[in-house]
């Protein structure tokens, strides 16, 4: 069996034989703590705005390739995506009645079930193979490790997130002939949708052209995978910029800092907290003078889905005033929130501004105050009182229900120490965020 730095060495030999690069100056270095990552070679140094890695959209990975050319499948794609067998493609009920994303995980498992045989072999081999996913995300850990994150929204997440795949495996098989129950299986299916969450790029991104495409769909119902281009480990400190050349059809990353010898070079996957990094990528940032990324995460809206945090306000460790809370300043609504009242530094404003209406509405009344006067304190005494009690009644409730939950007994395992970390900060952010409002009182 090939190791795995034969691996990464045929990964990047593939790839620039379709016309990809990896600067010179850059190796694949892969350890128990970066796993694979973009390394700076001891011998040389990477400039600023240098190209770190190109590849060509033939080499990548996703729904597109599964309708591209399809003979009875009538769509327009990139004229540079891959095109299949006619023997490969998927049934047209299928592709008619599975959304894209789904469509595209099976892809995934169709190109790693040809092993040999599937155009992405080189690829695919590098990755975290479905043998090994219980080390990868939340979702797929075992039970054991799951209940470490108990009493966290993260655990409420990986719950909502789990039925969810349940169901859209499901009702995706519904469509296929039964001959694809045998290989095509729900764990399985969990490692594709692991692999793309983790490592795929929104197409809007990358496909610069998109409104020129006759798709069957919107830009973002699915991922893309880049492979070579993906192992680009995240920093939300990095400048790096992603460019596609319309021309080319290749994707190229490019730095806008210079590295030394032997530094990582980093790809930056946009602000993201801890909380979404863990259910995501599988790993979160500690914390430390410099940087925080410790938020907790609160709903406002009862239809919003557990398992989606993009859609809900988030509580910071440190105020966002901060300049460690880097996350938490890149979603603020209003600039002016950095002079609020002290006991709303802990609070993304959108919500303040929601608890606000949500107040003013009960009580039969026009919410009218602009969101900068709220932040300030200037409405009357009373609102502001059952805004700050709402707060603190929440913010109570959620570490309650983490500390119930705590943990029995030590933990034995990776997954196991990173949710006991993560429960930790939890409970950090909920303690500063509640001092802050008791010194309000």
């Amino acid at each position: 069996m090939a190791s795995l730095a034969e691996r990464y060495k045929a990964l990047r030999q593939w790839a620039e034989a379709a016309g990809g690069r990896l600067h010179p100056a850059v190796e694949i270095y892969h350890d128990d703590v970066t796993k694979g990552s973009f390394r700076v070679k001891e011998a040389d140094v990477l400039g600023q705005d240098e190209e770190i890695v190109s590849l060509p959209l033939s080499c990548s990975l996703s729904f597109l390739n599964a309708i591209a050319a399809h003979p009875n499948f009538s769509s327009g794609t990139p004229p540079s995506i891959t095109t299949l067998r006619e023997d490969a493609y998927f049934p047209v009920e299928f592709l008619e009645n599975t959304p894209p994303h789904v469509v595209g995980r099976f892809f995934l498992m169709q190109e790693y079930l040809g092993r040999q045989n599937s155009h992405w072999w080189p690829y695919i081999r590098t990755l975290p193979q479905p043998e090994h996913m219980t080390n990868m995300l939340p979702i797929v850990w075992p039970a054991d490790d799951v209940e470490f994150l108990r009493g966290t929204n993260a655990y409420v997440a990986v719950q909502e997130i789990r039925s969810t795949l349940r169901k859209e495996y499901k009702q995706a098989m519904k469509f296929l002939p039964e001959k694809f129950q045998y290989e095509y299986t729900r764990p399985l299916y969990y490692w594709a949708y692991c692999i793309f969450t983790s490592r795929s790029f929104r197409p809007s991104l990358i496909l610069r052209d998109a409104e020129t495409l006759s798709l069957p769909c919107k830009i973002d119902d699915f991922a893309i995978l880049l492979p070579l281009f993906d192992i680009g480990n995240h920093s939300p400190l990095t400048n790096a910029s992603w460019v596609t050349d319309n021309d080319s059809r290749t994707c190229t990353l490019r730095s806008s800092q210079p590295y030394s010898a032997g530094q990582q070079v980093y790809n930056n996957y946009g602000m993201k907290t801890n909380a979404e990094l863990l259910l995501g990528y599988g790993f979160i940032f500690p914390e430390s003078e410099d940087l925080h990324n410790d938020y907790v995460h609160i709903k406002t809206k009862a239809n919003a889905t557990a398992g989606d945090l993009s859609t809900s306000h988030i509580v910071s460790l440190r105020p966002l005033s901060h300049r460690s809370s880097l996350v938490g300043r890149f979603r603020l609504l209003e600039p002016g929130h950095v002079s609020c009242l002290p006991c709303f530094s802990h609070f993304q404003d959108s919500l303040i501004a929601s608890l606000y209406e949500s107040i003013v509405r009960r009580h039969g009344e026009t919410p009218g105050v602009p969101l900068t006067e709220i932040l300030q304190g200037r409405i009357s005494q009373g609102l502001l009182e059952e805004i700050v009690d709402t707060l603190g009644t929440k913010l109570t409730l959620d570490l309650e229900e983490i500390e119930a939950h705590d943990p029995p007994y030590e933990a034995t395992n990776h997954n196991q120490e990173l949710a006991l970390l993560y429960r930790v900060q939890c409970k950090k952010v909920l303690d500063h965020a509640l001092s802050s409002l008791s010194n309000e009182g």
